[in-house]
Formats: C-alpha cells, structure tokens, sequence
C-alpha cells in the first residue's frame, strides 16, 4: 500500500478542481475555527520556503539526526529511488530504491518501504536488512532513542499501527479493527506517544473509497489512552513520520471536503489547543496559488521543516522553512 500515491492523487484532484474555481483560498487575517473540539485557530504570516531539489517527482523527505542533510524518495513512474541531499541544496546522492524514507534521529539508520516491506540501511545504501516479512508494511516511524519503530501493517487492505523493535523483533499491534483504520503515526518528542490519523486517509471518491471525514488522535507508545485532539467533521488530515516536535507541536496538513480549497499546513499543540496555518503559498498576478505544500517533517531540533512544493501543474521538489515562534 504506498501511502504517498494517496497524496499524490490528493494533489492532482485538488489541482484540477482548483484551478477552475478556488472559493476563498486563504485568509490573511486570523480567523475563528472549530476542529471538533472547540479549538481556535489563526493564520499566520507566511514563511520562506527554500527549494532544494529540481525533479519532477521528489516527496517523502525526513531529516539526519544533526539536521545537515536530507533523505528523500524520487518517484519515475514505478521506480521508486531513495537520494540524499545537504540541507543547502548541495550534496545530491542516490543510495538505492526505496520509499516512506524515516531517518533514526539518533545514528546513521534509515528506514523505508520496499516492495510493501519495511527495511533499514545506512546513509550510504548499504547494510540492508529486512525487518519485516508479513505483507503488507509500510510507513515506518522511529522512536527518538532510536530503539523502536512504528508502522502501519495492512490486512485485508485495512491499516493498523503496530510497534517493533529496531530489529524487527517483538511486533506489537498497538490499534485493532474495533478502532477502525488506523495510520500515518509519529512519536513524541520523548517517545512516550504517539500521534496518528484515525479513518480512512483520503482517496478520489469513488464507491469503494467514498470521501469521509477522519481525525487526529493520540495514544501512548503501548496503545493505552487513546484520545482525539483534533476531529473537524468537513475535512480530511494526512501527517508523516516526524509530525511532533520538542515543544509538543504537531505539524500536519488539511483540505476540506466538499469545499474547493487547496491545502493548507497546520500546527496544532498536542492537547488540542492553539492550531494555527502556517503555509500559504504564494500568488500569481490572477490571484491563483502557483504551487501547493505537502509531506511536512520537523528536524529534531523544532527550528526547521521539510516539505514538498508542488508547483500547479508542474513538478514536486523537496523545500525548507525555518520556523520561530
């Protein structure tokens, strides 16, 4: 099941829709919101992104351990192909295939998805090792000591959370069929718990996948407590594998459902309160968005986010911003 597929044709439909009519796309002045739980929410002043990459398909990107460089999947049709690339843009390497990259915050360690399973390697491409065999796997997570992964393992095509050590031993199941599907989990900053999408993650309505609503929910690291923190009932969340930074902030993405919208990035504490958006992207002469963000990962220091920059019917590129509250 590969997560970013999902994405991608998130990104495409909201393109095409967008471009021919976008209703109220972004506020600049700040705004009252109500995300299930009573939450406010506001705009902020948009941030510098800086672009690193220049392809036509680069998503998925997670930071090093010291936040100097960056892992990250190149999409060619099929072909999925891990790379690296310094923090300045400098430094582009392929090190193998590979997809979900998720770097070990604390050693030279990546996990990512092949063929539906999970592996790791080192930053150099070698020392492969397989950590799972049961189809299907995928989204791998690391805890901030390193010790642990999470994943999302998919039976019968619905997802659930599960938890390893990082050598595959001891696998877990941390959310069951009665929590209904379960996805795209990030640890704390303590490791404690962990952040994760309840419900379907979106895909182009259809009778099988028909647009529903999901939520932002949180649980510790051994499946107790799980709770929700954020649960609007006219939009669809997607977050990725380093969503939670040192200063309980949990970064994500948002779209409505049925109103023509394109995507904005969310901050949100992780009780729930004080969510904010923080990226709106720039505007061309005609007033159109001229690209749309994405994939958005903290560093391990809360200071910097990687992320995507899809330009409106052009290529995705991996980008920066620095962030201070």
């Amino acid at each position: 099941m590969k997560s970013k597929y999902i994405v991608i044709g998130i990104i495409i439909l909201v393109i095409i829709v967008g471009v021919i009519f976008i209703i109220n796309p972004f506020k600049q002045e700040a705004e009252t919101g109500d995300g299930g739980n009573g939450q406010t929410s506001e705009s902020v002043e948009p941030l510098e992104v800086t672009q690193l990459t220049s392809f036509e398909n680069a998503i998925d990107p997670d930071w090093s351990p010291d936040g100097s460089q960056i892992v990250f999947c190149r999409m060619q049709g099929q072909t999925q192909t891990l790379y690296l690339i310094n923090a300045d843009g400098t430094g582009l390497t392929e090190i193998g295939l590979g997809f979900d990259p998720s770097w070990s915050p604390v050693e030279d360690n990546i996990a990512y998805e092949l063929n539906n399973q999970i592996y790791t390697m080192n930053s150099d491409g070698k020392d492969n090792s397989p950590l799972t065999t049961e189809p299907s796997n995928s989204q791998p997570a690391w805890n901030p000591d390193g010790t642990k992964i999470a994943y999302t393992h998919y039976e019968s095509g619905k997802p659930s959370i599960w938890i390893m050590n990082s050598n595959g031993t001891e696998k877990t199941q941390l959310t069951t069929e009665e929590d209904e599907p379960c996805s795209w989990q990030s640890f704390s900053y303590d490791g404690s718990k962990i952040v994760y999408i309840k419900g379907q993650v979106w895909y182009p309505s259809s009778e099988r996948f028909p647009k529903v609503p999901n939520e932002i929910w949180i649980m510790n690291n051994d499946g107790s407590n799980k709770h929700q923190i954020y649960a609007p009932s006219d939009t669809y969340q997607w977050i990725f594998q380093r969503a939670w930074n040192k200063n309980e902030e949990i970064i994500f993405g948002t779209s409505p459902l049925q109103e023509i919208k394109i995507p904005e990035i969310g901050i949100i504490n992780s009780d729930g309160s004080n969510l904010r958006f923080i990226l709106n992207p720039p505007m061309d002469s005609l007033g159109m968005p001229e690209c749309i963000y994405g994939d958005t990962v903290w560093d391990n220091f809360g200071t910097k986010i990687a992320l995507t920059k899809k330009m409106i019917d052009g290529p995705i590129n991996i980008a920066t911003v620095s962030w201070e509250e």
